[in-house]
């Protein structure tokens, strides 16, 4: 089965057309108007001074690929930074006076989303107690 002229000839036109639509211009226009608001265009103004800018496109930065770094090293180090800035010692006083009350009190009363207070439940004062003890871990020496 051969192409027909026209599907080609609407093919190629189509391509013609996507590979312009968002390529850069090769100048862009930058000009202030009277109200002192700058103004940039692919066409110059007529009648005002226009400064012409050649758009930079790629990488802001240069990319070296060839030096690669080893990522369990790298995730070390990381884990390493977060244990020691969560070593805080107002972080660690709250979470020891959270602790302390969750250990102490039986009943303990929070406020709900919708604005009411309500007591824990023995499981969600489990829960609280836990990550209580988990961020004293974190937070203190």
């Amino acid at each position: 089965m051969k192409p027909s002229v026209s599907l080609v000839l609407g093919f190629s036109c189509y391509l013609l057309a996507s590979s312009t639509a968002f390529s850069a211009p090769d100048k862009v226009y930058k000009w202030t108007d009277e109200k002192g608001q700058v103004h940039y265009s692919e066409r110059p103004p007529l009648g005002t001074q226009a400064e012409a800018i050649k758009p930079e496109t790629g990488h802001s930065e240069p990319v070296n690929y060839s030096l690669a770094v080893d990522d369990k090293a790298k995730e070390e180090k990381k884990a390493e930074a977060e244990k020691t800035s969560l070593k805080d010692p107002e972080r660690c006083k709250s979470a020891r006076q959270n602790l302390d009350t969750l250990k102490t009190y039986a009943r303990i009363r929070i406020k709900g989303d919708d604005g009411e207070y309500r007591y824990l439940t023995p499981d969600e004062k489990q829960q609280k107690t836990n990550e209580a003890t988990k961020a004293v871990e974190e937070s203190c020496e």
